[in-house]
């Protein structure tokens, strides 16, 4: 029970370079491997934004075919989105913005028609 009273969990935004983002000591406390971190989550969430948008069945597939694709793109869909979600669970306020901004210019590119 000690162990678990020492642990303390950040529960409200801050900004810092001090965090770790999904896995044990990553970023660390090195400036480039943070900007590093904010750049893979800014990606994680245009590539959520890519593939909600994405549209790669051929005609003339079969419906099984066509149900199989589709369930394995969503599930990679979600379990990206939960990285990012989880991300995000780090109150620090770089990481938000970089996913709420990675969201926002993956919608531009692939769901607004900006660009169709």
């Amino acid at each position: 029970m000690d162990s678990m009273s020492s642990m303390s969990m950040q529960m409200t935004f801050y900004w810092g370079k001090a965090s770790e983002i999904l896995f044990k000591g990553w970023p660390g406390t090195q400036t480039g491997m943070y900007i590093l971190a904010l750049i893979v989550v800014f990606a994680l969430a245009m590539l959520v934004e890519w593939l909600s948008y994405l549209e790669f069945i051929k005609y003339g597939w079969h419906r099984v075919t066509v149900g199989l694709v589709q369930t394995f793109k969503h599930g990679i869909r979600v379990g990206l989105l939960y990285l990012v979600m989880l991300a995000v669970m780090t109150f620090n306020v770089g990481v938000f913005i970089a996913a709420v901004a990675g969201h926002t210019v993956g919608f531009l590119f692939f769901g607004s028609r900006v660009f169709s």
